[in-house]
């Protein structure tokens, strides 16, 4: 008695073959029938019993058919292209032979400690402090840093330092006598801040505000408002008499142009008239 075999059978691959899915239901279950004496023969995946290819008669009783509708089913079946033939006619599946050459493959290696083509991967080199079993060390850091958005000041600041350290170095590597410009020191860097609640425009700003054509009583409540309400660095500002020239500017742009009322259109008109000449009888 031979041994038993099995296999992977998947649901999707049978319901989605293009091939099976052109046969008929009929088809369809001859060749399942069919791939259970491929699973028993020698070669795997070759429609043989006993060593031998069954002819259509004996064919048609496993099948549990007549011989006619056995040479019919196998037609359709070959038809479509789901099997193959081997030199000397014998039926195959394509796919079980494949897998029997992989479990094969398989088979082999594992015999020989697994599959050569696979190489081992290195073991991480570990630091000494950290080869300390699975505890963590004390020195080990257990969060990283968390990352925060940098303010303009805050960049400006690093700039400035970075400058002042390059300067510095260049002073103390130059040659003995060789004269070396260094930039003056700032006294103190300028740093943003938020505007206050209780903001009020000078009197220069107040004027400002005048000489561009904007009523600075609306616009200093709409400023405030707005600064007071953004939230994180972006409502720090490092010249906060900058922020209000620009908000002005801005503010005269988008200001709508007076549309002429009824009086006004009537005096162009009456403007217009009175320099045409008068003509008599006209």
């Amino acid at each position: 008695m031979s041994a038993r075999r099995w296999a992977k059978f998947w649901w999707q691959d049978w319901q989605r073959d293009p091939a099976l899915r052109m046969c008929s239901l009929a088809a369809r279950g001859a060749w399942i029938e069919m791939l259970c004496l491929m699973a028993d023969a020698n070669p795997v995946g070759h429609l043989l019993v006993n060593g031998r290819t069954p002819n259509m008669r004996q064919l048609s009783a496993v099948l549990g058919c007549s011989e006619r509708d056995a040479n019919k089913l196998v037609a359709e079946l070959e038809e479509n292209g789901v099997f193959s033939r081997s030199d000397d006619g014998t039926i195959y599946s394509r796919r079980m032979v494949r897998d029997k050459v992989i479990s094969d493959e398989a088979s082999a290696n594992g015999k020989k400690g697994g599959n050569p083509q696979i190489k081992p991967k290195k073991a991480p080199k570990v630091k000494p402090e950290e080869d300390e079993g699975l505890t963590p060390t004390l020195n080990q850091q257990a969060t990283p840093t968390l990352k925060h958005q940098e303010a303009e000041a805050d960049t400006e600041a690093d700039i400035h330092s970075l400058t002042t350290f390059e300067s510095e170095r260049a002073s103390t590597e130059a040659s003995p006598g060789q004269a070396v410009a260094v930039a003056p020191k700032s006294t103190k860097t300028k740093r943003a801040c938020r505007l206050a609640e209780n903001w009020h425009p000078s009197p220069e700003q107040i004027q400002f505000a005048r000489d561009n054509g904007v009523d600075p009583v609306k616009t200093v409540a709409v400023f405030r408002d707005y600064w007071l309400g953004v939230p994180g660095s972006r409502g720090s500002k490092l010249d906060w008499d900058a922020t209000w020239r620009n908000w002005v500017r801005r503010d005269q742009d988008i200001r709508p142009t007076s549309r002429p009322t009824q009086a006004d259109r009537r005096a162009a008109v009456n403007a217009a008239w009175a320099g045409v000449p008068d003509i008599e009888r006209v």
